[in-house]
């Protein structure tokens, strides 16, 4: 009877280890590298009116306050806007450089607005850069350019990942005496998405990240424009801070939240998103240095879906669902291991 029943746990024990590794290849078949991008509206690192003094730079204390929150996280590739020139560039480099942030490789793309641009700082190799200053649309009886500009780059990560990263900072909700913003707003997102199309129609499993100040609410006309629809939809990553909140930006003027910063991975891309990493940076003193929060979020430097074309956006969530489930079912495989195997060695009751 003892020698029956040890052999029946034996054989159930040997089932289990069966399933435990089953179950644990796909997980553990992950690449484990990855890389973290940021997007950061850093509040007018330039020389604007302030205190009713012209060409006033940014305070320092300010400028502190920036670099601590892009220390605090330590970004592989940090998009960023509201930049001056490429000479306030070189600064925001220096100084995370003293910090112990080096970001040998840049990009810096002129617009319409001559004070206010987008930029971008890598630690990984610049391969080519698409960035456009040119794109234009109509605006009453003239030509009207992009506020910012579009940066457009292509990164290349270690020796098996690359990727295209797109900046944008749309058109401000401020009025101003020479068009409507929300149509001026509009009419760029189109011109983004355009630009995004081209990329995605020639090649839809190509890795790209769409990341910036849209200055619009999720819901708005131009953000839906810039995600597009299946099967070239962006993803929209929707990060929070550590209590949970989605707001983005401060508007001081009018005491108002909202969330107006995005991080949007292509479908490609986001099959390389590690799942539950974007989040809101937020700290102590985050509002001294920007109205805005910086947005993170990690990713394996690795194409996950080289066997499969998932043109389905929904396809690559229940994939993220399956992973999730396989890997609380190799926890649960683990547990019924260790209750038998201690039942197993748990000597006979006696007669």
């Amino acid at each position: 009877m003892a020698t029956g029943t040890a052999t029946a746990v034996s054989r159930l024990n040997t089932q289990l280890w069966v399933l435990f590794f089953a179950l644990a290849l796909p997980v553990a078949a992950q690449p484990t590298n990855t890389f973290v991008i940021a997007s950061y509206n850093v509040a007018n690192w330039n020389l604007i009116e302030r205190n009713r003094q012209p060409n006033q730079p940014k305070p320092d204390d300010e400028k502190q306050a920036v670099w601590r929150v892009v220390q605090s996280i330590q970004p592989d590739v940090l998009g960023v806007m509201e930049m001056g020139t490429t000479n306030d560039l070189a600064e925001f480099a220096a100084g995370l450089r003293a910090r112990g942030l080096d970001y040998p490789h840049t990009e810096w793309v002129p617009g319409a607005d001559t004070n206010r641009h987008v930029a971008l700082l890598s630690r990984h190799p610049i391969r080519h850069r698409f960035s456009r200053s040119d794109y234009t649309y109509r605006l009453g009886f003239e030509s009207a350019r992009m506020s910012r500009g579009l940066l457009d780059v292509e990164i290349q990560v270690g020796t098996d990942y690359r990727f295209r990263a797109i900046v944008l900072h749309l058109k401000s909700r401020r009025a101003v005496d020479y068009g409507d913003q929300e149509y001026m707003r509009l009419q760029e997102a189109r011109l983004a998405r355009q630009h995004i199309e081209q990329i995605l129609q020639k090649n839809p499993r190509q890795n790209l990240i769409v990341m910036g100040d849209l200055n619009d609410k999720p819901d708005s006309l131009p953000v839906r424009t810039i995600i597009g629809a299946p099967p070239l939809e962006l993803f929209d990553l929707n990060p929070a801070d550590a209590r949970g909140y989605h707001d983005t930006h401060f508007w001081c003027a009018v005491k108002q939240w909202s969330r107006i910063d995005y991080l949007l991975p292509s479908p490609g891309m986001w099959s390389e998103y590690v799942a539950g990493s974007a989040r809101l940076v937020t700290g102590e003193d985050w509002l001294k240095g920007s109205d805005h929060k910086a947005l993170l979020a990690t990713f394996f430097s690795h194409d996950l879906d080289e066997l499969t074309v998932f043109a389905d956006p929904a396809e690559l969530r229940q994939r993220h669902r399956r992973l999730t489930l396989g890997a609380l079912a190799v926890l649960m495989a683990v547990l019924l291991v260790g209750l038998y195997w201690r039942a197993s060695r748990a000597p006979p009751a006696a007669e």
